[in-house]
């Protein structure tokens, strides 16, 4: 059943799993029920599920209306491997160690470090080697390494990175060489996409907005992740706000993260109050101090991502979009004020909410990919209840 350390590729053993999985603790008999298969069949499964440790029995169940012995109850067997998930940002790296039920082990984020095609190898070498000392406390060790890179991603591949130079890098190629660990890169949008879709929501169609130094935008779409010719679906901060306006680095004018990206916010605030260094925080303190110059320029900031965000819900009219952005985690009434310039019929009942996986949605994002990819499960569902 298990054809190699990291992925368990019979299907029905995959379709037992998934359910352990998404309805644990759950019976045999109710495995069974719930995926069609004969008790025998799916008694063999779990056995051999238990032989691998990737499962565990944890207890007794209630018995049936009808009496009779009470069902031994199965889980995943949460700690039977890590995954590492990474954030390369221009000018930071974010790093989360989880179990397989997401379950962080890990986190840290290093502000001030610029990332380039000549460190960026030495930056992650550094880090998968710093958790192979600890990989052997779980039977699996490293069950994945999943990238998140700003940019255009296809299938591994960088293609188009415009605040940093990693399309200049074949960085899976170079890590597959070194390292066996399944490697998983995908852009940073597309995988808070999946992080919010896994852990976050019971809905199978939403976007997840990701502003930062630009704005890229994740669309999952029937529970499905949508990438578009090449991985270049998304780019919804390439979209031309103000035709002829400010240049972009992707060849356009007037592209909207130019005008509403927190990098740009950050600027325009710092260009205005007259100061050397600026934070979201600093933002914040302003704002609610009501200082003219950061209400104007947050009311200007709102009216411009509306635009942006009126497309989106035209375009894919999602069930929910989720924002992720370190200024509207300190200012979520920006989503409020958005949402105050979205007067389209078309935007009825499609809700904005600020991401609950906040600064971490990329990586669990990445996560996902790892424990998809080792228990061959594509519909993962985990919930993140904390």
């Amino acid at each position: 059943m298990v054809t190699d350390k990291y992925v368990i590729r019979e299907q029905n053993a995959s379709l037992v799993l998934e359910q352990i999985v998404q309805q644990a603790p759950i019976s045999r008999a109710s495995l069974s029920s719930n995926i069609g298969l004969n008790k025998a069949t799916v008694s063999d499964i779990t056995k051999k599920l238990l032989e691998d440790k990737l499962i565990e029995e944890i207890g007794i169940g209630e018995s049936s209306h009808s009496g009779g012995r009470k069902p031994i109850l199965l889980q995943l067997n949460n700690k039977a491997g890590l995954s590492i998930a990474i954030e390369l940002g221009y000018d930071f790296i974010s790093t989360m160690v989880t179990y397989l039920d997401g379950e962080v082990v890990f986190y840290n984020k290093e502000r001030g470090t610029f990332i380039t095609k000549e460190n960026v190898l030495a930056h992650v070498s550094n880090i998968i080697e710093k958790y192979e000392k600890i990989s052997n406390l779980t039977t699996y060790g490293i069950i994945g390494i999943g990238i998140a890179i700003h940019g255009i991603v296809n299938e591994n591949t960088i293609s188009f990175t415009p605040y940093y130079d990693l399309d200049k890098i074949a960085l899976y190629e170079e890590l597959t060489n070194l390292y066996q660990y399944p490697i998983h890169i995908e852009n940073e949008a597309n995988l808070t996409a999946i992080g919010e879709s896994t852990f976050s929501t019971e809905f199978n169609n939403l976007i997840s907005l990701s502003i930062h130094s630009g704005i890229g935008a994740g669309i999952i779409i029937d529970g499905q992740l949508f990438t578009g010719l090449d991985g270049r679906a998304g780019e919804i901060g390439h979209s031309v706000l103000y035709p002829n306006g400010k240049a972009c680095p992707c060849g356009n004018k007037g592209c909207l993260e130019q005008y509403c990206s927190d990098k740009v916010l950050l600027e325009q605030f710092r260009e205005r109050k007259q100061l050397t260094d600026v934070t979201p925080d600093l933002l914040a303190e302003l704002y609610y101090a009501n200082d003219p110059d950061v209400q104007e320029i947050i009311q200007q900031h709102c009216y411009n991502l509306s635009k942006g965000v009126n497309n989106i819900m035209t375009f894919f009219a999602p069930k929910v979009i989720f924002m992720n952005s370190s200024v509207i985690r300190r200012i979520p009434e920006i989503l409020s004020l958005t949402n105050d310039n979205l007067e389209s019929s078309f935007n009825k009942d499609i809700v904005i909410e600020n991401s609950s996986l906040g600064s971490k949605a990329s990586l669990f994002g990445a996560t996902a990919l790892n424990i998809r990819n080792f228990l061959n499960i594509s519909h993962l569902k985990i919930i993140n209840t904390d």
